[in-house]
């Protein structure tokens, strides 16, 4: 039996700017949802704000916070990361964020691309 498969070549297009869009949205939807997470320090300190502030989507998927010391604080459980202007800052923010909120960004990214989601 032989079959052929013929790729409707402005389909594929379609679907993959609708994968793009729904992938600009999550990375932009994750920056927003972990700031609450994210520690900053004390207002008295200079670049108090620096690391909530550093986030930034560095490719499609990708988000890198560029602050000094970002991926110590990320990993550190021996910090108290809420010592600073943000009561609920912890460790592991996107891990955090995620388990939070991903149902949300599910149903955000099936509606971009059409697809059914819970």
């Amino acid at each position: 039996m032989n079959c052929t498969l013929i790729i409707n070549k402005a389909s594929v297009k379609k679907r993959q700017a609708a994968m793009d869009k729904a992938q600009s949205y999550i990375d932009s939807e994750s920056l927003r949802l972990m700031t609450p997470y994210v520690p900053v320090g004390l207002p008295r300190f200079r670049n108090s704000g620096k690391l909530r502030d550093s986030g930034k989507v560095d490719s499609p998927g990708v988000i890198v916070y560029t602050a000094p010391k970002a991926r110590s604080d990320y990993y550190n459980d021996k910090v108290d990361h809420a010592h600073g202007g943000n009561p609920h800052a912890q460790r592991l923010w996107f891990e955090v964020m995620k388990a939070k909120h991903c149902k949300e960004l599910l149903r955000g990214a099936c509606k971009i691309t059409g697809g059914k989601g819970t």
